[in-house]
């Protein structure tokens, strides 16, 4: 099959570090063209010679050889411009958080299939090597954990200055804030694991108080199930003692997880899926598991390391590449990235009004 053509709008931290790489090792795609609204610069000259540079996304969405576009611009943007590109016959990926409301996502969702395209959202974390340990466990919890009853993620790091960047000086209505950036992460992986809650609690506030940054640098967010599992999500910026990345705690036992993931990091430093260290956590990163174990009917006591999966982003990238070519079901849809925007909207919801909310109203 002829290779499918790229066009990522936005030359940023999320197209340098992400995007571009992992496009760029993604056997069947072909990274073609970039959207940078001050034309060709000396770094992206230099790692993408190549690729055509146009200044504007007309531009591109004009472009018959371009198959799929890949919107990587603030959040207030995502809707309109996946509007645009879905009506100009192309595929679309969106950098996450997909939407600054669930109605818009919806809205995509529903435009997407009335053209017959590909639409999907960088939920990445869903191929963490720590994520997909965890989903391993959980799947597997009658015989290591035993019925899971809770589950605590954070994203916490310490900085207790602003970039001035426009996560951090805009608004919340606009999709800034830490909310919008990392409990989508956190929501799309809680979602993945266990379903839909029967009910959410929210805390978001602006702890750092810096002048010129209003929106939230904090938040908190419990999920409540029907059997009593209860999902705790959190990040802050002033922490730091590293908090656990994972807590998991089941009837028979305990996992606990420290240390981010490691592909951002080696994506940053030059490495990609196709070097074989990528995505592999050192051992001192692995997680600790202390449990009553199910053997066959014979019960074990396990207490150690438990060897972390491997991390492959590239997989986000080559499923939606089969999914366009119709060889198997994409991986991240739009209804799915819909449902954890409403989740967020609902913990803005629920932090105003001090109380809890039903999920389903």
């Amino acid at each position: 099959m002829a290779p499918i053509n790229v066009g990522v709008i936005g030359f940023g931290m999320s197209a340098q570090v992400f995007h571009a790489p992992l496009i760029s090792s993604t056997k069947g795609l072909h990274l073609a063209a970039f959207v940078n609204r001050s034309g060709p610069s000396l770094t992206l000259s230099s790692k993408y010679p190549n690729a055509t540079v146009y200044t504007s996304h007309q531009q591109l969405f004009s472009d018959p050889a371009i198959d799929l576009i890949v919107i990587t611009t603030p959040n207030t943007l995502h809707f309109d411009l996946a509007k645009e590109a879905l009506e100009a016959g192309k595929h679309v990926v969106v950098e996450k958080p997909f939407t600054v409301t669930f109605e818009e996502g919806i809205a995509l969702t529903k435009l997407a299939k009335q053209h017959d395209r590909i639409l999907s959202v960088f939920h990445n974390r869903r191929w963490d090597a720590d994520f997909l340990t965890v989903q391993k466990l959980v799947q597997s919890q009658q015989s290591t954990l035993g019925r899971i009853v809770s589950f605590e993620s954070r994203f916490d790091r310490f900085r207790n200055f602003s970039k001035n960047g426009w996560r951090e000086t805009g608004k919340v209505e606009e999709g800034s804030g830490v909310l919008y950036d990392l409990c989508s992460h956190l929501l799309d992986q809680a979602l993945v694991l266990f379903g839909e809650p029967e009910y959410l609690t929210a805390h978001v506030s602006n702890q750092r108080q810096l002048v010129g940054s209003e929106v939230d640098d904090q938040f908190l967010v419990h999920l409540d199930y029907k059997d009593g599992l209860r999902c705790t999500l959190g990040a802050g910026m002033l922490a730091r003692i590293p908090t656990p990345r994972y807590r998991l705690t089941g009837m028979n036992g305990s996992y606990v997880k420290y240390g981010l993931d490691v592909q951002e990091n080696q994506l940053k430093e030059g490495l990609t899926p196709k070097h074989g260290v990528y995505g592999v956590e050192a051992e001192s990163n692995w997680g600790d598991l202390d449990t009553l174990m199910d053997i066959n009917g014979v019960k074990l006591h396990f207490k150690g390391k438990v060897d972390s999966e491997v991390g492959t982003y590239g997989a986000y990238y080559a499923n939606v590449c089969d999914a366009i070519h119709r060889k198997e079901p994409l991986a991240v849809t739009a209804e799915q990235a819909s449902w954890v925007i409403y989740g967020i909207q609902l913990a803005i919801e629920s932090s105003a009004s001090g109380q809890r909310v039903a999920w389903r109203k």
